[in-house]
């Protein structure tokens, strides 16, 4: 392996660990923020870090695949193990938003045949803060590595944090709604 091929998957690897750790953060406080801020909202955004985190692992797995020299089976070397974890983290951030919705969706159908959700509170609100600006940076940090290096499946990650980010602004709005508005409008917490 070549000085710039080991720096390449260095660099790959480290902004991979960082953001895992970063989604294991905010996956935790999120869950806690969720549960003690009583917003479904949140809960919904803390399963959504949780993919983030299950992508890392997806990227560090495969950018390793990927860095295989040419042999006898692949005459082109192994690259397209990077595609592939491009698809995957795809196919991730489509079933999480799937879970989120349906997930919102049954929510909204409680308040709607008459039952009642608790209001969220500040707590949740500031989690939310947190993460939009933590994700954000991330998506910044994990773009401008995956661009640097050539690697679509980093730069798939990078939107992935962006996604998380986009995520956290809806529960953000949603949250802040139902806490400025009163009970009524607590419904905006899962929509």
């Amino acid at each position: 392996m070549s000085d710039s091929e080991i720096k390449r998957e260095r660099a790959v690897y480290t902004v991979t660990f960082i953001g895992a750790i970063s989604n294991l953060a905010l996956s935790l406080l999120k869950l806690l923020a969720g549960w003690f801020g009583r917003s479904t909202a949140m809960l919904a955004d803390a399963v959504h870090s949780l993919s983030d985190l299950a992508t890392d692992i997806v990227v560090v797995v495969f950018v390793k695949l990927a860095a295989k020299p040419r042999d006898e089976c692949h005459a082109f070397g192994h690259g397209k193990f990077e595609t592939l974890a491009t698809v995957l983290i795809g196919v991730a951030l489509f079933a999480v938003g799937a879970g989120v919705l349906y997930s919102g969706l049954g929510k909204i159908h409680l308040v709607l045949e008459g039952g009642e959700l608790a209001r969220p509170s500040w707590v949740a609100l500031g989690a939310a803060a947190l993460s939009i600006l933590a994700k954000e940076a991330l998506y910044h940090y994990t773009r401008r590595v995956g661009s640097r290096y050539n690697s679509q499946a980093v730069v798939a990650n990078a939107w992935h944090h962006r996604s998380d980010a986009f995520s956290s602004i809806g529960t953000f709005i949603g949250i802040g709604g139902a806490i400025a508005l009163g009970d009524r409008w607590v419904i905006l917490d899962p929509i």
